[in-house]
């Protein structure tokens, strides 16, 4: 009997140690559940505040990918095209609509392109903001080099599309008209989590498909005085300058070579390697002669003339970089008076009168005719004719001038021509809106 309730005792015992291990095990299961749940919520709500960072950064890149205008609010770049620009700018984008723009031109309010209802979480409302740290932040990437808290054009870094790569200031050799590197500082946010995305962007580098600075299908023909430069111009080229006025210092240089010394002939027939690297093109380039019937021509480029060209005219398309859909589905205009943006006249087109001290800046397309030019003509960008060219104005085109028409180009006026592949460039970019390159992306803490 004692022994069989010793067996029960240790019976009891054993079946409570039982359950105690049991209830450890279930207890130490729900533990790593609960606590497996935890870090899957704070991993889903570090994801998706890093999604958040993502979605800030893209609308600022869409932002910035729109032209500059006085008249669109979604606009947030400054009008850098000049090359002049406020160093210490910054644009803070909120979620609901700011009750203040800013200081100047310093500090700048935007509101979101959201809806305010079901705006997703990367920013802050303008009356919650108790710094600006989660708010989506642009500025141009900076180094404060003199530690004075004053930054210059020298402490801003810039995107030298000659040599592409980034440089800290227009330190040569950095074209003089390149674009500023922007920062776009977004954070993301999901209950607790925060994720801050710094990335930097620049207007990708954008090559026109032009041959010469007159490029012509048809002979150069006529009686006018014409200075053609096909080295490449800086768009901040001064308005009328003419060549060979244009030699050394309004020339962009490549890799600190000086090129395109001064000839009053056509000497030069072949390329020169310190023009090729910068960029230049042939001064005037015709499928057929460029006849001299007396007149004062004068041409300079790499090389400087070509006759009787067997290279292909490019469509204004491929100039423009684009398909002929897109190309013609473009909100062109037809206002001549001045040439601003995008502009197509069809048929036969007679540029004459307003034109003394008008200042034009864009594309002027002549489809399916031709185009006479009797009067004053001083336009940044490219001409490009479908038809027949005649000159018995004075004209000054700095970017590029195409003719198409298979009887002649004449010139029996004056015309300058300056060929400046970012001028080329940036038309299409302000016209167009071509997006931003990210060159590099990384996260930080959230009080960048």
């Amino acid at each position: 009997m004692k022994t069989t309730g010793n067996q029960k005792g240790f019976a009891l015992v054993l079946s409570l140690m039982i359950v105690l291990v049991l209830s450890v095990m279930a207890a130490g299961l729900m533990y790593n559940v609960i606590n497996e749940k935890t870090i899957t919520s704070n991993r889903m709500r570090s994801s998706q505040a890093l999604v958040l960072a993502k979605a800030g950064t893209a609308e600022a890149i869409a932002r910035l990918s729109v032209p500059y205008s006085l008249s669109n609010d979604t606009v947030i770049v400054q009008n850098i095209n000049g090359g002049v620009f406020t160093p210490n700018w910054n644009c803070f984008i909120t979620l609901d609509n700011p009750s203040s723009t800013g200081s100047g031109d310093s500090i700048v309010y935007k509101r979101s392109i959201q809806n305010t209802a079901t705006a997703l979480d990367y920013s802050e409302n303008y009356g919650s903001m108790g710094d600006t740290s989660t708010v989506l932040h642009v500025r141009y990437k900076r180094f404060d080099a003199d530690g004075n808290g004053v930054l210059t054009q020298d402490e801003i870094y810039f995107y030298d599309y000659k040599r592409d790569m980034i440089t800290l200031g227009r330190n040569a050799p950095t074209p003089s008209d390149a674009y500023p590197v922007w920062e776009i500082i977004a954070t993301g946010k999901t209950g607790t989590s925060r994720r801050t995305l710094v990335t930097e962007v620049v207007i990708p580098r954008f090559t026109a498909k032009t041959r010469a600075g007159l490029s012509s299908v048809a002979p150069v023909v006529g009686t006018g005085n014409a200075d053609v430069c096909g080295h490449d111009h800086p768009t901040s080229t001064p308005y009328n300058l003419s060549p060979p006025n244009c030699f050394d210092a309004w020339h962009v240089y490549a890799g600190g070579n000086p090129h395109g010394d001064a000839a009053n002939n056509w000497a030069t027939l072949t390329a020169r390697s310190s023009c090729t690297q910068a960029g230049c093109v042939t001064g005037i380039e015709s499928n057929d002669s460029i006849y001299d019937w007396g007149a004062n021509k004068k041409s300079w480029g790499n090389p400087d003339v070509v006759n009787y060209s067997t290279r292909p005219v490019y469509k204004i398309w491929d100039i423009m970089g684009m398909d002929s859909a897109t190309c013609t589905n473009l909100p062109w205009g037809s206002d001549m008076y001045p040439v601003q943006g995008l502009v197509r006249r069809d048929g036969n087109t007679m540029y004459a009168g307003h034109g003394a001290g008008m200042q034009h800046e864009g594309i002027l397309w002549i489809r399916n005719g031709d185009l006479h030019s009797s009067s004053n003509l001083a336009i940044k960008g490219l001409v490009y004719i479908e038809g027949d060219y005649q000159s018995t104005g004075t004209t000054w085109v700095l970017g590029g001038i195409v003719v198409l028409g298979t009887t002649e180009t004449r010139i029996t006026g004056s015309i300058d021509v300056l060929y400046s592949s970012q001028m080329i460039a940036r038309v299409v970019q302000n016209a167009t809106g071509v997006g931003m390159k990210i060159i590099s992306q990384r996260e930080v803490d959230q009080k960048y």
